[in-house]
């Protein structure tokens, strides 16, 4: 059915195409005819004149929209490099927590008198959706899409884990379970964390790929921002690292002297 519905379209562009053509044709062998030479040429010119300048609006009308996108894609791939960092710093966060719970939740506390309670939770991934569709490249663009989704599954996962031990927790506090029941599940609970922890490790694996791979696409920057680059300092000067010793011990200075200057008031106030 689409088939025909783009066949009989195409037909109806050609014979509007071939009527507006037959009547140019029409229209300059008519006056092609005339003896007034200089009313054809003024004709040819007119439409000349205006053909062209037609022409040259919508090619720069083009051309100012392709450099539009690729400028748009450059400072998407800026807003994800910002993105894959916050999503490792997440990730260190989880892993963090992986192994402090395998720390509270050993065998020897599970099978000793003491009762461990944990209360760290994890942190849930912030999903930018928006800037994928801002992207030129395709399969950079399917990576990305696919890193949001496999994001948005460790998020339910990791607040599943989070809320079994919280109910868990809940009702050991309340003493609606006993403290075996309690261990027993506080191990699976470790348990649970030790296989996500597996998922975390690859998560890093796969940010870390995506941010490599952000900066190479942005080794092709658009002209302007080339130009800004040039003219503008976006790296630190020569002997920066000197520099910035001595303001470093400069500002170092002023904070011990603030510091002092502030005790010295506590204690006058106290003394009074």
């Amino acid at each position: 059915m689409k088939s025909i519905f783009f066949a009989i379209g195409m037909a109806i562009v050609a014979t509007v195409a071939a009527i507006a053509a037959g009547s140019a044709i029409w229209l300059f062998w008519d006056v092609l005819k005339g003896t007034d030479l200089d009313a054809f040429r003024s004709i040819v010119g007119a439409f000349a004149g205006a053909f062209f300048a037609y022409l040259f609006v919508r090619f720069g009308d083009a051309l100012k929209k392709v450099y539009d996108r690729k400028e748009t894609n450059h400072t998407a791939l800026v807003k994800l490099q910002h993105y894959f960092n916050d999503c490792l710093n997440t990730t260190g966060d989880n892993v963090f927590i992986v192994k402090n719970c395998v720390d509270c939740f050993t065998d020897e506390r599970l099978t000793s008198a003491e009762v461990p309670i944990y209360m760290n939770n994890f942190q849930q991934y912030f999903i930018n959706r928006d800037v994928v569709t801002q992207l030129t490249n395709v399969d950079f663009l399917n990576e990305v899409y696919s890193l949001n989704m496999s994001l948005h599954k460790m998020n339910d996962s990791l607040a599943t884990i989070d809320r079994s031990y919280s109910q868990l927790r809940e009702s050991y506090l309340a003493k609606n379970i006993d403290v075996g029941t309690y261990k027993t599940n506080a191990q699976k609970y470790r348990n649970r964390c030790v296989e996500i922890n597996s998922f975390l490790l690859q998560t890093k694996d796969d940010l870390t790929r995506l941010f490599a791979v952000a900066n190479l696409l942005l080794q092709d920057p658009p002209f302007l921002v080339r130009i800004i680059r040039a003219l503008v300092r976006t790296t630190y000067p020569k002997n920066f690292s000197i520099r910035l010793q001595v303001e470093k011990e400069r500002v170092t200075t002023e904070i011990d002297a603030f510091a002092k200057a502030s005790a010295e008031k506590i204690r006058a106030t106290q003394r009074k």
